[in-house]
């Protein structure tokens, strides 16, 4: 689909401006929507209380995310001038300075990895990050509670977010 895009001579400022600004619209609009669904999930027994604008951890999440989707997308080199151009905009977005995002990056994709071995699905480590990020397991019921592991049911409902 992105490589369409560089066929219609779309810079790639342009999309990078785009992808960080569909970001931070879709972090400031829609995560209390997510939100409301992860705390009226049939799945866990007490709410788990998640407050619409406590988004940081999930940012951080969808953000290398989709960096890791797009480097399996284009071609080497430009996905690494995007990737450039994406930390650059979302570390002036967010007050924060390269180097501090480059390494928020690195941790929460060594944290995706560990979490998804052997899988090497994104979404699904995206997914999971979520579960464990916002300490949701111990809203399940005893039995997953206690194996510290998402509920599969839920998991997929997360996944289809």
């Amino acid at each position: 689909m992105l490589k369409g895009l560089f066929k219609k001579k779309i810079s790639e400022d342009k999309l990078s401006n785009a992808l960080i600004n569909s970001l931070i619209q879709t972090m400031e609009e829609g995560f209390g929507d997510v939100a409301e669904l992860i705390n009226n999930d049939p799945d866990f027994i007490e709410n788990p209380g998640i407050l619409k604008d406590n988004y940081d951890k999930f940012l951080f999440v969808i953000f290398v995310g989709n960096l890791s989707l797009m480097d399996k997308s284009l071609e080497p080199e430009l996905s690494q001038t995007i990737t450039d151009m994406l930390i650059e905009k979302f570390s002036l977005a967010f007050s924060l300075e390269i180097e501090q995002t480059n390494k928020y990056i690195k941790e929460h994709k060594d944290y995706m990895s560990r979490i998804n071995y052997p899988s090497k699905n994104v979404l699904y480590g995206m997914s999971k990050s979520i579960f464990y990020k916002y300490n949701l397991s111990q809203y399940q019921d005893a039995y997953f509670k206690d194996m510290n592991v998402p509920n599969p049911v839920f998991l997929k409902r997360l996944n289809e977010l």
